[in-house]
């Protein structure tokens, strides 16, 4: 049961004690879900909030792309409607599955598993990826998982073809790094001046940062004070909801400041 009985006057059995059954816990029969896994399904549903991240991506979207820690596949079909040829790659085998399944009917998508950090290194990948010149490449909450995140950078540029786009999506506010960001393994949070100081670094020129869900931050502090590993699913169907009053208001308003940035440059 999801919440504890309270402690009852009487005793609730008529046999003593040494007579109950031990019964092992929920938790060794039924494995709790990683705080990653809660997430996709969270974000799988939240189709407003999806279309919105999408639609700060799409604009320099085109050609063929590479998609770089794409999760269980909740944005890759979004990507493959506007791209002649998209390669998917996840470092997580399970996701790639699942993944693979989504986009079973998209002859013109291939999803591998390899690791971001180490693309050149797959024997799989070595004829795809090596010197395609990838006209776009789209990373959406994955730099911050990554220490040697300059690296990582500076490998995608060399896959970009001349006049290619890297687009990158992080969390920001370095000040609001808690509990949710820990139980899903970033590193970090991105300040303006961190970011574009990775980009230079890397070798690109200095990224055009645009920054959306103001109201996030409010949120993503609250469940951070309640020391939470992922919001609550009902939190999270009420946000979704409110997406378009949320972006309608950014649209007309702007946004100065957001949960997240997105990040376009060229080498």
């Amino acid at each position: 049961f999801p919440f504890p009985f309270p402690p009852f006057p009487f005793p609730l059995s008529p046999f003593p004690p040494t007579r109950l059954t031990t019964i092992p816990s929920q938790q060794s029969v039924f494995p709790m879900p990683r705080p990653q896994d809660i997430w996709f399904d969270h974000l799988a549903s939240a189709t407003h909030y999806n279309q919105w991240i999408f639609s700060k991506i799409q604009p320099p979207l085109q050609g063929k792309t590479l998609e770089v820690g794409c999760g269980s596949g909740n944005f890759t079909p979004l990507i493959a409607q506007h791209c002649t040829e998209l390669l998917a790659v996840d470092l997580n085998a399970d996701y790639v599955q699942q993944t693979q399944a989504r986009m079973q009917q998209a002859e013109h998508v291939t999803v591998l598993t390899a690791d971001a950090t180490r693309l050149g290194d797959h024997p799989e990948l070595a004829e795809t990826v090596a010197n395609q010149g990838f006209e776009t490449i789209i990373m959406l909450d994955v730099l911050e998982h990554i220490e040697t995140d300059v690296a990582v950078l500076h490998s995608l540029g060399e896959r970009l073809a001349p006049q290619g786009n890297l687009i990158v999506k992080v969390p920001a506010v370095e000040g609001l790094y808690n509990s949710l960001d820990r139980a899903v393994g970033h590193h970090c949070r991105y300040s303006p001046k961190r970011l574009k100081q990775a980009f230079i670094e890397a070798g690109f020129a200095a990224p055009a940062l645009a920054y959306f869900n103001l109201v996030g931050i409010a949120g993503w502090w609250l469940n951070g004070l309640r020391q939470r590993q992922t919001p609550p699913g009902q939190q999270v169907g009420w946000f979704d909801q409110s997406v378009p009053l949320f972006q309608a208001l950014e649209a007309r308003l702007g946004c100065p400041v957001g949960l997240s940035p997105f990040a376009r440059a060229r080498p």
